[in-house]
């Protein structure tokens, strides 16, 4: 994830995608004008306004959820410092606070009206019908952990700090001329001669001599090195070994299910089922021809295209559907189509076939799953001591085989490099969960038995690393398959790169491409108009795109990838056509949005010449 975010970084909507996300902290979530300096450790000052490591955090979180909000994906404080984040908050913090110094130093003070009309005109405090809503104020004061005063306080100082960005950049504006060129650069389109080489298709390489083969290998070690293996035992215990060894007597069961009797409700369900269609059309007609009275399931494959086995969604309770469909379903009678709902997934047609009432299981139908819940977490209670034994009887210099066999522990005994694969290549197969066993395996000395672990379910496991096996090169007998597949690889590397340089050769003499690829029996296809944004056209590899945009029409250019290599000749370049109108006002927009950015960042660089500001990086690298 973050090297897809780092090749991205430098986009207009990267830049502006973080801004967004960080700067969110300015009014939410810092309380600047209330920290504890006398007890919170400093990681940055600005004159004699010290910004605290407990501010720092409180004004990252937000930020670090938004992102893997945005992001589809957890992004955590780890991900945050190697990508820059942390450093990129902490740098808000200190403009922020650059920021209030000058305001302070201009005097710049707002009244009490303009902040209570910052409040009730605040679009989040405000009902549908535009009304202020002191529910919802004071919800977000409690959700932010602020009182109105606080809150009225931090505006005292945004507001101002606002005004005075905005009369930095008012009226910053890129000029039309300048515009024309930005639409010129970013629409210009190049045609190519393009013809591709793939290394699989390169024949004839044969097989190497034993004296060939034997050179290939001592020139390439390292693609034949085997890893480091360690091979150790794993000694474990998990509740499921003595569950099942555990009664519990009913009345235990009996009073637990009194106890927890709300678990055993079962709420409203209904069996849906659904036809799924690509477009508003298709789910039109499959709509009309429900109306007409063709069967469901025939309508959903028929005219919607469905897989069957995706038209019955089984018996399903409100919340396993997404809130539309849910909505739909729940208010549907029996046998009565819905009309189409859009979702993300597509258009939707939904109809119930059967209700299942909300139900409570009985204590009968209860004991089953409470008798193996209280006997696991009863074993698991009697496994914590058996732990306590274990570790007690290993450090008194017991033997691990023998500490199993006596306090009733697995044992296994395993091969495998850091990553799990054993020398065969197949992942081994181990008792607990392996990132943990191997981490705890190549920690640990050969011949060295470690200490007991636990499991999050209630297990127990030790690891003993019975022998080390350092990183050597693999005997040529061993891998000599592997070898005469890597020169054949290498051989027909060669022959393309030799094919790429006289085709190359041949063009700079003045022989279009497609003639001499013609030549070679080789054929070469016209590219459609090409833009400078290569993910617009996925059947070119952009850097091949990119190669293109930096030469004059007749010239070639070459580019390899894993695939193989590609090689072609610019025919001509497509001057855009006149922008039209709203052409140029989306790119007036974000050119003014950036100039203004541009603007901005200048005078807080001349804030930062102004006020002294220090960045304790130790501190912050220990913290952080």
């Amino acid at each position: 994830m973050l090297q897809a975010i780092r090749s991205r970084a430098a986009s207009f909507f990267v830049k502006a995608l973080f801004a967004v996300l960080i700067l969110t902290f300015v009014v939410w979530g810092i309380g600047d004008v209330f920290r504890s300096r006398s007890t919170e450790t400093v990681v940055a000052s600005v004159g004699n306004q010290e910004i605290t490591a407990q501010e720092l955090q409180n004004a990252l979180q937000p930020a670090l959820e938004r992102l893997s909000a945005q992001l589809g994906q957890p992004f955590d404080l780890k991900q945050a410092k190697k990508f820059g984040i942390v450093d990129t908050v902490l740098r808000q913090l200190v403009d922020r606070d650059l920021a209030n110094r000058e305001t302070e130093r201009l005097r710049l003070d707002v009244s009490d009206d303009v902040i209570r009309g910052a409040i009730y005109g605040d679009p989040r405090f405000r009902t549908a019908n535009g009304n202020f809503n002191r529910a919802l104020f004071n919800q977000a004061l409690a959700q932010n952990n602020l009182t109105e005063a606080q809150f009225v306080e931090l505006l005292r100082r945004d507001i101002p700090r606002a005004d005075l960005y905005r009369a930095v950049t008012a009226g910053a504006a890129a000029p039309e001329p300048l515009l024309n060129l930005i639409y010129r650069f970013q629409n210009e389109k190049r045609v190519a001669t393009i013809l591709a080489l793939p290394t699989a298709k390169a024949a004839g390489v044969g097989e190497p001599s034993a004296a060939a083969l034997e050179q290939f290998y001592k020139a390439h070690p390292d693609d034949f090195r085997a890893p480091e293996y360690r091979s150790f035992t794993v000694a474990s215990l998990v509740p499921d070994d003595i569950a099942k060894t555990i009664t519990i007597p009913d009345d235990k069961l009996r009073e637990a299910y009194q106890e927890s009797q709300d678990e055993f409700v079962i709420p409203a369900r209904r069996q849906v089922e659904q036809i799924l269609a690509p477009s508003e059309a298709k789910a039109k007609a499959a709509e009309a021809a429900l109306t007409a009275g063709k069967p469901f399931k025939e309508v959903a494959t028929t005219i919607a295209g469905q897989d069957p086995a995706t038209i019955d969604l089984g018996l399903v309770k409100f919340q396993d559907l997404p809130k539309p469909l849910a909505d739909a379903a729940f208010s549907l009678p029996v046998g009565k189509p819905s009309q189409p709902i859009k979702s993300p997934l597509g258009w939707h047609i939904l109809m119930v076939t059967k209700i299942a009432p909300p139900t409570t299981e009985s204590f009968a139908e209860a004991k089953p799953k409470l008798a193996a819940e209280m006997a696991k977490s009863a074993a698991a209670d009697r496994i914590a001591k058996i732990g306590d034994h274990v570790d007690d009887a290993l450090a008194g210099g017991a033997a691990l085989a023998a500490t199993a066999k006596k306090f009733g522990l697995k044992t296994s005994e395993s091969t495998a490099d850091e990553h799990g694969m054993a020398p065969a290549g197949k992942p081994v197969s181990l008792p607990i969960a392996p990132n943990r066993v191997l981490k705890i395996a190549f920690s640990t000395d050969a011949g060295q038995t470690s200490r007991v672990y636990h499991t999050d379910d209630g297990g127990i496991f030790v690891v003993r690393t019975d022998k080390v096996t350092p990183p050597h090169v693999r005997p040529l007998a061993d891998v000599k398959k592997e070898a005469i597949a890597a020169w054949q690889t290498e051989q027909r590397q060669k022959k393309i790169d030799d094919e790429t340089a006289a085709l190359m050769q041949a063009v700079k003499n003045g022989t279009p491409l497609e003639q001499a690829a013609a030549q070679k029996g080789l054929t070469a296809t016209t590219s459609p108009p090409l833009l400078r944004q290569a993910e617009r056209d996925p059947g070119v590899p952009p850097a091949l795109v990119a190669k293109l945009f930096t030469v004059k029409p007749g010239a070639a250019v070459t580019i390899k990838d894993a695939s193989g290599a590609y090689v072609a000749q610019l025919d001509k370049i497509e001057a855009p056509e006149a922008p039209k109108p709203a052409d140029l006002t989306a790119l007036k927009d974000q050119a003014d949005t950036e100039l203004q950015a541009d603007l901005a960042a200048e005078f807080t660089a001349s804030l930062r010449r102004q006020y002294p500001v220090t960045i304790y990086r130790d501190t912050l690298n220990k913290l952080f």
